[in-house]
Parts: structure tokens; sequence; C-alpha cells
């Protein structure tokens, strides 16, 4: 390491010390971020709207008795 001196002369340290560079074992968090992809399946209950015939009816392609429950 180099000095300089009060008359403005460099001169080398006295000490005779050098740098020394050391391996300093450290510690650190690391965060990582995973993905996952999931499915879900869900049971959901809907009402559907059920009628009751009022009259026997026969014709278009379809029959239905007289207070029979059908759906739409």
């Amino acid at each position: 390491m180099l000095l300089s001196a009060p008359n403005g002369n460099i001169e080398p340290d006295d000490d005779g010390e050098e740098e020394e560079y050391v391996d300093v074992p450290y510690t650190y968090e690391v965060e990582e971020i995973e993905e996952r992809e999931t499915t879900k399946d869900e049971i959901v209950e809907r009402s559907i709207p059920r009628l009751r015939a009022q009259y026997a009816y026969k014709g278009n392609g379809m029959e239905i008795q007289k207070g029979e429950v059908c759906c739409n």
C-alpha cells in the first residue's frame, strides 16, 4: 500500500502488509415460485322447472298423459 507524505512524495507503507482476499462463508435465502396447475370438480345443484300436464295430449311426435310430470 502506498501512502502520500506531507511533502507530496509517495512512499511504500512501512508495515509491509499486503492485501489478502479471503472467501468468507455466508448464507442467503432464495425464494422459488412453484407453479401448480389444478383442476377442481364442482357439483352444482340447480332446480329444473317441471310441469304437470292438466290434459292428455298426443300429436306432433309427442304424447303425455293427464297428470304426468315431465321436464322441459
